[in-house]
């Protein structure tokens, strides 16, 4: 009971209601855009901090402020991400850009070796320290998040489910249709979303074989 991002992250929802919300979009929104923009969700929070340490390197801010900054910059915006709160929805598309740049570790690399130049190696080690510190801090609040919905509705909802229904309704609003993540039986019906299913499965064989169909 699993779908899946061109990248690989795991979306604990069943296909037919995953592509049930996906085919209210289609055709204008295909599902390889809404599951790349979970991905750019996903990524939003590195992407940005990823784009204040340079910045913080540029301006050659101390240690102890490039960390503040790259911390502080992770948490909030993990925040928002969680609650769907996008205050310049194009913001989004940074996330996703990084996500197709940040494969291989390539832009930690440059953003090292740009950072040593500019502050030497102290401030690079605060960045990745903040980065680090800030991942558990996110994983321990997701935690708990995630145990509060099993509690009230006995399913446990991941990051990354909350991006995918964030995703959907960032996409929805913009088409101006209904946010509303609750689906009819009419919706689940295959006839209803293979379309959708079939245009992703066309273009992109790879993404949905990792699909689980049961």
């Amino acid at each position: 009971m699993a779908i899946y991002t061109p990248r690989g992250l795991k979306i604990r929802l069943t296909v037919d209601y995953a592509f049930a919300l996906m085919a209210r979009l289609y055709p204008k929104v295909s599902a390889f855009q809404v599951l790349k923009t979970v991905e750019g969700i996903e990524s939003l929070p590195q992407s940005i901090a990823f784009l204040a340490a340079l910045l913080c390197f540029f301006l050659n801010l101390p240690p102890w402020q490039i960390g503040a900054i790259v911390f502080a910059v992770i948490v909030l915006l993990s925040l928002m991400t969680r609650f769907g709160f996008y205050v310049f929805p194009s913001i989004v598309k940074l996330g996703t850009i990084y996500s197709y740049l940040s494969g291989f570790g390539i832009l930690l690399v440059l953003l090292a070796a740009f950072g040593f130049y500019w502050v030497g190696w102290r401030g690079v080690l605060a960045y990745f320290a903040a980065r680090v510190i800030g991942g558990v801090v996110n994983w321990i609040l997701t935690m708990q998040e995630t145990r509060m919905y099993f509690r009230k509705v006995g399913q446990a909802l991941t990051a990354s489910e909350r991006n995918f229904f964030n995703a959907y309704r960032l996409h929805a609003s913009a088409l101006g249709i209904t946010t509303d993540v609750e689906v009819t039986n009419e919706e689940t019906e295959s006839a209803n979303w293979e379309p959708t299913f079939l245009d992703l499965a066309t273009k992109y064989p790879e993404v949905v074989a990792r699909f689980t169909l049961e």
